[in-house]
């Protein structure tokens, strides 16, 4: 899916890329907590093999592990589903195979993503750089409704941790919170799934959106 053997992380770099594939902005659904972008099928992007060489993990809540799980992805333990240089394993010719129900939380609100307790958007999604701004900030209003309605033990598990430098880099704070219902019982709190880091002298900021 990329048109050039050695796509870099430069913003500008896919903002070029996306005008020249999308002509005209494609819509962006949310239903029952699933934002379904209508870029996905054409774009492969973040669901193909990647650069990096340490996986990006996406925690599956507990009501979408069975027995097929590890047939349909590439596990980093039980809970937990990884992108790596192999890409996604459910990943087919007309984009992911698997039904919305069994797929990850950070694939169905995408490119909403959900960094410790915070809202970012993804800069380098077609949908981020095609769609209105406040069309997406709507959407992830919307997305942080459905997330706080669950357990905060399952928002402790399905959140990321980044960067500092890729969060300055690749995402834009929405400045909304998610914590999840206290209605049920908490699991003490987890280290948050991927790299650690904490911002040091001169370290940048994600950009906010206005």
């Amino acid at each position: 899916m990329n048109d050039s053997p050695d796509l870099n992380s430069d913003v500008l770099f896919y903002r070029d890329l996306w005008h020249r594939r999308f002509r005209e902005p494609r819509p962006l659904t949310l239903q029952n907590g699933v934002l379904k972008n209508a870029y996905c099928p054409d774009c492969g992007f973040c669901c193909g093999p990647q650069p990096e060489t340490e996986p990006f993990p996406m925690a599956l809540l507990e009501s979408q592990i069975s027995a097929r799980t590890a047939n349909d992805f590439y596990l980093l333990d039980r809970h937990t589903a990884s992108l790596d240089q192999r890409g996604c394993k459910s990943l087919g010719p007309a984009g992911c195979r698997l039904p919305q129900e069994l797929r990850p939380v950070a694939c169905n609100i995408f490119p909403v993503v959900l960094v410790q307790e915070g809202l970012y958007l993804y800069r380098i999604c077609p949908a981020v750089t095609l769609n209105p701004k406040a069309e997406l900030r709507a959407m992830a209003r919307s997305v942080q409704v459905w997330l706080n309605a669950l357990p905060q033990a399952a928002i402790r598990r399905i959140a990321i941790s980044r960067t500092a430098a890729e969060l300055a880099g690749k995402y834009l704070d929405l400045r909304l919170r998610v914590q999840g219902s206290s209605c049920l019982p908490a699991a003490p709190a987890a280290e948050p799934a991927g790299p650690k880091d904490s911002p040091g002298p001169g370290a940048g900021a994600p950009a906010i959106l206005p």
